[in-house]
């Protein structure tokens, strides 16, 4: 069974009592004081794995989760008859630090509809928000050989969609529809037609199987061609936008409808890719 700690770090029985570890009890102290300081969880633990110090005596190397467990251990502070290594107000204020870096940041209701739309510029994978450090908005990519992570505020990516679909805005001419894709072929479809087919050529058969056979050949082969609802969509904003200026509603449509990804750069920029795979960037935003 692996080796496992009788008293907390930072402590020793001597003389039948406990006592503060000389060397333990300062990295205790130094734990503190490096967290307070502004330092991660995991900056604090690669520091100490640096100075050799051991949390077990099994590995050298220490974690997150130690450093969170001595953060969060009242003994420091002279609970349950332990020697006082940390100061109340110092403990507390550690305490008060983890509970601000963990706070969580609802997503307004203005970054919804972006939200699902947000890739990585550099890859092209999507990326998630997250707001577990320090509080702050931070944009990550899925990809696992890429994880590329963006500190972008709420209000500044809300901002700088907003610039480029205003752009976009001023020219409608832009708004056209993507290159239709030639369909495969639908292995259901034939499948549904031959036996189609061969039920009619045989003959006998009951002419409800029949029925239910066209109609089920006929639905699959319907299913197969381009929805014109797009287009139909796009012709319409067009000339909505050739027509008038464009308002908050306009904007949000014009997201909806005409646009495939919002592609976010480490250097805090966005693009828009249209449906129609064009990319509107503050280059021509900057040119116009």
């Amino acid at each position: 069974m692996a080796w496992q700690r009788k008293i907390p770090f930072g402590y020793e029985i001597r003389g039948g009592q406990i006592q503060p570890h000389p060397q333990e009890a300062d990295a205790v102290r130094y734990i503190f004081g490096q967290y307070l300081a502004g330092a991660s969880l995991l900056a604090v633990a690669e520091d100490m794995t640096r100075q050799g110090l051991r949390y077990h005596q099994h590995t050298p190397e220490w974690n997150k989760s130690m450093v969170k467990r001595i953060l969060e251990n009242t003994k420091y502070t002279g609970a349950d008859g332990y020697p006082h290594l940390v100061s109340d107000e110092d403990f507390a204020a550690a305490q008060s630090q983890r509970a601000a870096r963990n706070t969580y940041a609802p997503l307004p209701a203005g970054i919804r509809p972006i939200s699902g739309m947000v890739v990585c510029a550099r890859c092209g994978g999507r990326m998630a928000r997250g707001t577990r450090s320090h509080g702050r908005v931070h944009w990550k990519c899925h990809d696992a050989g890429c994880g590329q992570s963006i500190s972008l505020s709420d209000e500044a990516l809300a901002g700088l969609v907003d610039g480029r679909l205003r752009e976009l805005a001023r020219a409608p001419h832009l708004l056209t529809a993507p290159e239709p894709q030639r369909a495969g072929l639908d292995m259901d479809a034939v499948r549904l037609q031959n036996e189609l087919t061969i039920a009619l050529n045989r003959g006998g058969e009951n002419p409800a199987y029949i029925k239910t056979l066209a109609l089920a050949a006929a639905a699959q082969r319907y299913s197969q061609l381009p929805d014109p609802t797009p287009v139909h969509d796009l012709e319409q904003l067009r000339a909505r936008l050739e027509e008038s200026p464009a308002n908050a509603d306009t904007l949000s449509t014009l997201l909806d409808t005409a646009v495939r990804a919002v592609r976010l750069a480490p250097d805090k920029t966005v693009d828009l890719e249209l449906v129609n795979g064009q990319l509107i960037t503050e280059t021509k935003e900057e040119s116009a």
